[in-house]
């Protein structure tokens, strides 16, 4: 079954992107919040630069849920499912619903049980950061996310980077994002648990851009050694790193651009 809205159907399951502001919002995805009978705003796998309020406001007769983990995993999962054989049902996802792998359960049971389903992509960190830094996209290798070391010290991150680095790519470093614990990993935070697990130690020369809040009306791009790109100060999180492979001619200019633009280091 293609993943696609049949037309006049009025029972859906729509996957709709945000991206990061009301800005991001195309005019496919207004139509789609307007026509809901139900919305579930997931409020957990990312921040949103506007309140969700206004996400509700787009259409007051709708039946809105701010949803929790517990709301769109689990056993919820067939809730969510009953209400789309019935009614027009949208979660509503910060950047690009499947970018990240958070909701595909839900995906695949409504494939299963023959739900009609229609995926709205959006605005997502991964794209944002393909068109708007002065990189180019096939110079990317695996991105990866970066824990805190708890349990165990996640060298596998270190392992991909490595990798990259190896093939002359550019390494996505997503950072810890906990919003249910209040957990939100930093650029310092960052950079201090790569150094630590730099085991061979090649962080320490890499060029790096840190990056604040891509896509908000208060981002923050610094360039720098990968050791210096903690030394700026960031408005609060959600922030991310890229680890830079060999940079082109273009690259280099605008990494000088950024190194340049940047300002106010901590003291």
């Amino acid at each position: 079954m293609p993943l696609d809205f049949v037309h006049g159907c009025l029972e859906v399951l729509v996957f709709l992107g945000l991206g990061y502001s009301l800005r991001h919002l195309t005019s496919e995805a207004l139509e789609e919040l307007k026509t809901a009978d139900v919305i579930y705003i997931d409020t957990y796998t990312s921040l949103y630069e506007d309140p969700y309020v206004k996400i509700a406001e787009i259409n007051p007769r709708a039946e809105c849920i701010y949803a929790s983990r517990r709301d769109l995993e689990g056993p919820s999962v067939n809730k969510v499912l009953e209400k789309a054989s019935t009614k027009k049902v949208v979660i509503a996802v910060p950047g690009d619903p499947f970018i990240a792998t958070t909701h595909d359960a839900i995906l695949i049971e409504a494939l299963k049980r023959g739900i009609h389903v229609k995926i709205v992509n959006g605005i997502s960190f991964i794209t944002m950061a393909y068109s708007r830094l002065g990189l180019q996209s096939y110079r990317f290798g695996k991105h990866v996310t970066l824990v805190y070391p708890k349990f165990f010290k996640p060298y596998s991150t270190i392992e991909v980077i490595y990798d990259n680095l190896s093939r002359n790519l550019h390494t996505i470093v997503l950072l810890e994002l906990n919003i249910e614990e209040s957990k939100a990993m930093t650029i310092q935070e960052a950079v201090e648990i790569l150094l630590e697990l730099d085991y061979e130690r090649k962080l320490r020369s890499a060029l790096a851009l840190g990056i604040a809040r891509l896509g908000w009306r208060d981002e923050k791009i610094c360039g720098g050694l990968l050791p210096d790109v903690r030394k700026y100060e960031y408005p609060p999180p959600p922030h991310s790193i890229i680890v830079l492979g060999k940079l082109s001619p273009i690259e280099e200019e605008f990494f000088e651009y950024w190194k340049k633009a940047c300002s106010n280091k901590v003291s």
